[in-house]
């Protein structure tokens, strides 16, 4: 349980085997299995990562060891097993994945009976078992390892996301798809999933597992042999997913690359042209899901970096839709979590209704520009560093402190952040033009450094 371990609502990450070690996963489990109490059950699951078989396992002995009854999914998705949570009375998860972190790091994130993460309140109450678990009192008879119907639970799941949509009418279209699944858990996945909507489907960087062809991130710069399967086939979209399945990047037809921002937007656009209601996104989404939001009349609300934290606000605010701008997507008509398969179905539903190609959709929308960029500065520094940000632009600019700093401005923004699941501070941009955006990033990076 080291002190280095990076500690966040969206779990905990760390390099394999120091910090993040078998020990320290069986710890987690243990205190996971304490906190929970009073569940029936406890689903686990784990992306493609070499190092999550021995993760997981650990795990699980210190689930069993709490007295927690265990369903191990094996390797299956973050939406997957919060679906099956948010619809499981009595029982509860832990997923062991760093999503869209490099291969040689690994994670753990716990899902609360809501089917979502734990939130800053039942965070704290969960390091605090953690920090006494050494001392825990273990029941006399251990949990069982229940047999798991991975098939039948992962049917269930798929199910609803087409009664969600037009499924017949995707079929019914036989859109062509290139889907980079960067040898995690869409290399399962994707496929059956694409195929029941009656795609046809060509997978690539499908294997082998867990070995990444490319930084798992779905930005731009990291999505080169999408763009280029894209542009060489005559294929309707490109789609690509991070390790563990929850964010979701395109590619229009041409090979373009609209960025992971336009994933929401779009999503959002076609819930919205069908079921008028709020939206709720974090603070560092795009403008364009205002502009989007705007053409149906509707008002987005903003809350603090985090799915919990935009789960928790769709539900205060009756979202119909929701999500970060990473390319994850939130549809309540299937569940409460980040969804590549939902961000999928929708876009696909999207293009369907449109009856045009997804590079004409997208040149109907502003092409604001947002740049995303991470700075390495040393935890003993990051205070400092946010102080001096915060008296440069305080008093003088619309600044918001929810979560780290955003300056809001007429013609874009500038947010800064420490990093939740690495050790970096991050800073988003935005701007109506190119230009704009460029001058606010050499802006708040001079001073930066």
């Amino acid at each position: 349980m080291k002190e280095d371990l990076i500690v966040s609502v969206a779990g905990i990450r760390g390099v394999y085997p120091q910090p993040l070690s078998p020990v320290s996963a069986y710890g987690y489990g243990l205190s996971f299995g304490i906190y929970s109490r009073g569940m029936n059950k406890v689903f686990v699951a784990r992306d493609t990562r070499r190092s999550g078989t021995v993760l997981t396992m650990s795990l699980i002995s210190g689930l069993l060891a709490s007295g927690m009854n265990v369903l191990d999914l094996g390797i299956a998705s973050t939406p997957q097993l919060t679906y099956l949570v948010e619809k499981t009375k009595g029982s509860c998860g832990a997923i062991v994945s760093a999503s869209h972190n490099p291969e040689k790091y690994n994670g753990l994130k716990f899902v609360s009976p809501a089917g979502t993460f734990l939130n800053s309140k039942e965070g704290e109450r969960f390091l605090e078992i953690c920090s006494g678990f050494r001392e825990a009192k273990l029941p006399v008879s251990p949990g069982t390892l229940l047999e798991c119907p991975c098939r039948q639970y992962m049917e269930s799941y798929f199910e609803r996301i087409c009664e969600s949509i037009d499924a017949e009418g995707i079929r019914r279209r036989r859109f062509r798809v290139v889907a980079d699944v960067c040898q995690g858990v869409g290399a399962f996945y994707t496929r059956p999933f694409l195929e029941k909507l009656g795609c046809e489907v060509t997978l690539i960087n499908s294997e082998p597992y867990g070995v990444f062809s490319h930084n798992p991130e779905p930005l731009p710069e990291n999505l080169h042999d999408l763009s280029r399967a894209a542009s060489e086939g005559e294929y309707d979209i490109g789609f690509v997913q991070d390790p563990d399945g929850d964010r979701l990047a395109l590619s229009a037809e041409d090979g373009s690359l609209p960025g992971e921002e336009m994933t929401l937007a779009l999503a959002v656009q076609n819930i919205l042209g069908r079921k008028k209601g709020p939206v709720v996104v974090n603070l560092s989404t795009s403008a364009l899901v205002e502009h989007v939001a705007a053409m149906y009349g509707c008002r987005v609300y903003r809350t603090k970096i985090g799915e919990v934290n935009v789960v928790e606000g769709m539900r205060e605010k009756g979202a119909v839709i929701g999500g970060e701008g990473n390319g994850g997507v939130i549809l309540p008509d299937v569940h409460y979590g980040r969804d590549s398969f939902v961000g999928m179905a929708l876009i696909l539903e999207l293009m369907l209704l449109k009856k045009e190609p997804l590079s004409r959709i997208i040149s109907r929308l502003p092409s604001y520009t947002i740049l995303k960029q991470k700075f390495a500065i040393g935890d003993d520094m990051k205070s400092l560093i946010m102080e001096r940000v915060r008296k440069a632009y305080m008093g003088k600019e619309d600044v918001n402190l929810e979560d780290g700093i955003k300056i809001t401005r007429r013609d874009g923004w500038i947010h800064i952040r420490p990093s939740g699941t690495e050790p970096v501070l991050r800073v988003y941009v935005e701007g109506k033009e190119s230009s704009r955006a460029k001058e606010y990033m050499d802006e708040i990076s001079c001073l930066l450094k």
